[in-house]
């Protein structure tokens, strides 16, 4: 019995890099498997419909394991993750996105699997009462995306795109990497337009407080107009998007990808790029936004891994833009 236990602990550490025999991997993996049937399983909908109170949560992008040493290591990655679990597990938000580019290594890489069991590991450590969720980014799906590369990550961390109800606030999620280039996953960007749709006219029909956005991509950096680059979204798609969204009256879109922040306004929608758990590659430091939303407007702040609050307090009077 003791050879057929350490047999399967052996065998469980060489197929997936972190369980162990008090913690499976099954158990391990259900919390990135919770972006399921295009929803966020943590979350009920119908009772997360309600407005009740202010709250805050907190949007991370790029930890990208892997980045700094050019996949041969991932020592700095798991430093600043860890130091960013620590302040979650602290501050206790609503919930924790991570919005994309999750592992340097894409899909086919050999450095792929070790870099997803590294992010699980890491990430597992946060309380389990904090719901995490997920944004596939084009490190993750492929710059051009196919059906295969999504399917590895839909395995790893859940739907590639869905929504969910959070305290009267509609929270959708995109894959913006159909988004930026569609040529091999065609059938991807049409269903997900016919989605997100439905989704923007349910969320306006059940009277959302806000609308609010996540992807990996910024739909543009700072001027909705501002000519196509490696970092958005092309003016193809960008604008009969930012046409939808404005119509539907979304309050916000969050993005990482820039690997510094960034800000711009279309209307009244703001475009909001947030800097990266990883490597920066700006004079932003490494960091995550926290983001407390009001019945009236949202307020954000971005702040250095070094200079994050102790606590974070909120005025349940405050009027926010």
């Amino acid at each position: 019995m003791q050879y057929f236990l350490r047999l399967s602990v052996l065998v469980c550490i060489a197929t997936s890099g972190f369980c162990t025999a008090e913690e499976p991997a099954d158990k391990t993996n259900a919390r990135f498997q919770q972006a399921a049937d295009r929803t966020f399983k943590a979350f009920d909908r119908e009772e997360e419909q309600t407005w009740q109170r202010p709250f805050f949560f907190m949007q991370m992008a790029d930890t990208q394991y892997g980045f700094f040493s050019g996949n041969k290591g991932f020592d700095q990655e798991v430093d600043l993750v860890r130091r960013a679990v620590e302040h979650i597990n602290r501050l206790r938000p609503r919930f924790v996105i991570v919005c994309g580019d999750l592992t340097n290594a894409t899909p086919e890489h050999p450095r792929y699997r070790e870099q997803v069991a590294q992010y699980h590991r890491d990430f597992s450590e946060v309380d389990a009462e904090i719901p995490l969720v997920c944004v596939c980014g084009n490190h993750d799906v492929g710059n051009r995306p196919t059906a295969q590369s999504i399917a590895h990550y839909k395995e790893n961390f859940g739907d590639d795109y869905f929504s969910f109800w959070v305290g009267g606030v509609c929270n959708i999620v995109l894959n913006s990497s159909v988004l930026k280039d569609p040529k091999d996953a065609p059938e991807v960007l049409a269903a997900q337009q016919t989605w997100l749709q439905q989704q923007l006219q349910e969320a306006n029909a059940a009277k959302a407080k806000h609308i609010l956005m996540f992807q990996h991509h910024p739909l543009f950096l700072a001027e909705e107009d501002e000519p196509d680059q490696y970092f958005n979204i092309p003016l193809q798609r960008r604008t009969p998007l930012l046409a939808q969204l404005k119509q539907a009256d979304v309050r916000a879109v969050f993005a990482g990808h820039y690997h510094r922040n960034a800000y711009g306004t279309a209307g009244s929608m703001e475009m909001i790029t947030t800097g990266p758990v990883g490597r920066p590659l700006g004079k932003d430091l490494s960091g995550f936004r926290i983001v407390t939303v009001h019945e009236t407007g949202i307020e954000h702040r971005y702040w250095g891994m070094d200079d994050v609050p102790e606590k974070i307090e909120i005025e349940t009077t405050s009027d926010a833009r």
